[in-house]
């Protein structure tokens, strides 16, 4: 099982190779056109080509990515290039964590299996909640959960590190303090026992 550990050591190494800084660089900066002050997407993000995972492999990747962080109100796995993330990630580890890129090619294979690769939108849908039952009924099981939890953790992770996670759904402003902090104004917290 991959762990946050992992997570943060793969993309340690990976920012230490070359391309690393143009790409990172690009990724950091995506949040495409979800608010009029966002930058525009890198052209490196919008002609990327995967080089870890096969063009099928990817596009099914960038649509489960969107399914589990779907875009609303606020930018979701599309706008902050997760399956992107990934792939680099991946590619990158060449010769460094061979048994993460072992349990990527596993997953997608299962995926595949599953028929999320050939499904349509509403299906793919379906299968990602019929993948994910296991979270929530101990008694389910199904053969691509273990894909699911691998693309969900790395996804996340991509995510909430990305611009569009960080600074445009969490609103984080950096090593910042409040120089007041508001008190709460529900009445049901205004009881003190």
């Amino acid at each position: 099982m991959t762990t946050r550990r992992t997570l943060l050591d793969l993309a340690v190494h990976a920012a230490a190779l070359p391309g690393a800084a143009e790409f990172f660089g690009a990724w950091l900066q995506a949040a495409q056109a979800h608010h009029s002050s966002a930058p525009p997407e890198p052209p490196l993000l919008r002609t990327y080509k995967p080089r870890f995972f096969s063009a099928e492999d990817f596009a099914a990747l960038q649509a489960f990515t969107e399914i589990l962080i779907p875009t609303d109100d606020t930018p979701g796995a599309r706008e902050a290039h997760c399956a992107h993330y990934i792939d680099f990630v991946l590619h990158s580890s060449t010769g460094y964590a061979p048994e993460v890129r072992k349990q990527w090619r596993e997953a997608m294979a299962a995926l595949k299996q599953a028929g999320f690769h050939a499904a349509g939108n509403a299906e793919r849908e379906k299968l990602v909640s019929e993948m994910s039952k296991p979270e929530r009924d101990s008694e389910a099981t199904h053969p691509a959960f273990a894909a699911y939890r691998l693309i969900k953790q790395q996804n996340t992770f991509a995510f909430y590190t990305s611009r569009a996670g960080m600074i445009e759904t969490l609103d984080y402003r950096g090593n910042s303090y409040n120089e007041t902090f508001p008190a709460c104004t529900h009445p049901e917290h205004q009881v003190v026992d």
